[in-house]
């Protein structure tokens, strides 16, 4: 239900500023998904921002910073390039961190609890056999 949501909401806005969003798009997506860890848990060519406090661990996802770019960009009205290619990006790189990964909602995570929860996810992985459609 969650990838179609997203989905449905791409074709939306990607109708409303065209094949710039799209092309934009289709390129933060790649450069995510080659720059990011193939699963859960496994470090990229890019390293996650990882904030340590006390006994917390505050993971800024690259979907959630994108997703605060693109926030304080529209209301301030701020646009480097055309707009169509500006949210484009964003949401491509929106798109790729929710699509991709199980555990693109864990932002704050306990130590205590993290190796249970890496430990948990690698056997669910394992579990899986069925490729997904684009390449996740």
């Amino acid at each position: 239900m969650r990838k179609k949501l997203i989905l449905f909401g791409l074709l939306t806005v990607g109708i409303f500023w065209g094949y710039p969003f799209y092309l934009s798009w289709a390129i933060a997506f790649a450069l995510s998904k080659y720059c990011g860890g193939g699963e859960n848990g496994i470090p990229g060519k890019v390293r996650s921002v990882i904030i340590s406090w006390r006994e917390y661990q505050f993971h800024l996802h690259h979907w959630l910073l994108a997703s605060l770019v693109a926030a304080i960009s529209a209301v301030n009205g701020f646009s480097p390039v055309s707009p169509g290619l500006f949210y484009g990006f964003l949401s491509g790189l929106v798109f790729q961190g929710i699509y991709c990964y199980t555990d693109w909602h864990r932002i704050i995570i306990s130590k205590k609890v993290l190796p249970d929860i890496l430990e948990a996810e690698q056997m669910s992985l394992a579990a899986e056999t069925a490729p997904e459609a684009l390449g996740c």
